[in-house]
């Protein structure tokens, strides 16, 4: 067995206190140096982030609880980087991401207990970010790791990558000051960090194969072409070609019968893949006649009828990952943003208005939101142009009509989003038996036949 160690610098964050009569704020700058990558072997790990950001600038920023320093949004208030690694087939590369502290010279360091870091890495690339560093002071390590972070460094996260091919690991960091912190009036203090990545390659003879997560009991490639002689829509086709071999990546709409507890087997659909995890939606309606928000015709309060009835309904899948999110500040896809609407001067699908922020939520499941769909291929009813894929609103009623290979009770005509419409305060985004995302009344005065599928995410 051959062994490589790397280090991988990133930025250096550095947090100037500047402390006056009654008044104590913080400034956040950073020192970027560049765009590392590494190769190990038959192996890289590259470390990226956008040129051209200013990092985390925060103006005028007093103390604050953990609470509100996790929700710290914005472009002055986050830093994004990127740990992506290349591998072979018989690879593997531990990694730390460490924080290494800079010394302070011209002027009083903070202390560690007056500084919080917190860091999230995104489960799906380009959707929600889940905690991997809850907010803490800095605490320095005693020895230095077998992979290289150094006496006085604290990892801030730490994994192995073992597939073939490219995996991408998206963070994103936060500090704050402690809301513990005093100040003197009339003092400057100043404190700063760099993050390193630190990495080592294990070369082993024998490859290294997918292994498939012991509870997807079958999978088959999607195809919604009825011509085809291995059409398949729903799973339970003749046609239906069943995968044998694990993939390394799943495709869009790939169909997984998964065992969502020790008694229950479900289908879903694939709707993201990032390597470690995949985010399914259910085949089919979980609940139907629930209305979005039942107390009043008010989209600004969110789907707060829905969710927890969604929720308790999945809460005995045990086999299924625990999601943390916050409407209104998690990223889903694109944004965080809960309102959307379709702006007929640009002819474009836009979420520009934050409708609403929510409470932290913790559930097995829960809904898909406008913007998901929408990269997944879907239009809205102000587009002439194709439907979504049939998957997506399959076993709707009259869903025949539009491509879709299955009627459903007679009853269920859509299913509900998260989203709010932006340009109605009485309506929140439902995906029609038609194959696209509609208005539809929240409160479900007009239609009772609204369902919900279950989004969940597992283990590959």
């Amino acid at each position: 067995m051959k062994k490589n160690k790397i280090i991988l610098p990133i930025i250096m964050l550095l947090l100037l206190i500047v402390a006056t009569i009654g008044v104590t704020f913080a400034v956040f700058t950073f020192t970027k140096e560049g765009t590392v990558e590494n190769t190990l072997e038959t192996s890289t790990i590259m470390l990226t982030y956008t040129e051209g950001k200013t990092g985390i600038i925060l103006n005028e920023a007093y103390p604050m609880s953990d609470e509100r320093g996790k929700l710290l949004t914005g472009e002055n208030n986050t830093f994004d980087f990127t740990v992506t690694a290349t591998l072979g087939k018989s690879n593997v590369i531990s990694y730390e991401v460490s924080a290494v502290k800079i010394p302070i010279n011209d002027m009083t360091p903070l202390e560690d207990n007056e500084v919080k870091l917190y860091l999230e890495r995104a489960i799906d690339p380009d959707t929600t970010y889940s905690e991997v560093f809850a907010p803490s002071n800095y605490v320095p390590r005693d020895n230095q790791t077998d992979i290289g972070s150094p006496v006085g460094s604290m990892i801030l996260d730490s994994g192995t990558f073992t597939q073939a091919g490219t995996t991408i690991h998206n963070y994103r960091l936060r500090m704050w000051i402690d809301e513990n912190a005093s100040i003197p009036s009339g003092e400057s203090r100043k404190y700063g960090i760099k993050i390193n990545v630190y990495a080592k390659q294990d070369i082993f003879t024998t490859p290294i194969e997918p292994s498939k997560n012991e509870n997807i009991t079958a999978i088959y490639q999607y195809n919604q072409n009825s011509e085809s002689d291995t059409f398949c829509v729903t799973g339970e086709e003749s046609t239906c070609k069943e995968i044998t071999n694990v993939p390394e990546t799943y495709e869009t709409g790939t169909i997984i019968k998964y065992k969502v507890n020790d008694t229950s087997e479900k289908y879903f659909h694939v709707m993201f893949d990032n390597g470690n995890t995949l985010t399914l939606q259910q085949r089919e309606n979980l609940l139907i006649g629930e209305k979005w928000y039942a107390s009043a015709r008010d989209n600004t309060k969110g789907p707060l009828t829905i969710l927890p009835l969604l929720e308790e309904a999945t809460s005995g899948w045990s086999n299924v990952l625990i999601q943390t999110y916050t409407l209104g500040s998690t990223i889903f896809k694109d944004n965080a943003f809960t309102g959307c609407g379709y702006d007929d001067t640009i002819n474009k699908f836009t979420c520009t208005t934050n409708t609403y922020i929510l409470e932290e939520r913790t559930a097995r499941a829960r809904m898909i939101t406008a913007q998901e769909a929408y990269s997944l291929g879907c239009v809205t009813t102000s587009e002439s142009v194709t439907n979504c894929p049939i998957w997506m609103y399959n076993y709707l009623y009259k869903s025949t009509s539009y491509g879709g290979t299955m009627n459903a009770t007679g009853k269920e005509t859509a299913y509900w989003t998260s989203n709010a419409v932006s340009s109605s305060s009485t309506s929140a985004w439902g995906l029609g038996y038609h194959g696209k995302l509609g208005f539809y009344e929240p409160h479900g005065t007009t239609d009772p036949n609204y369902g919900t599928r279950a989004v969940i995410m597992i283990n590959k």
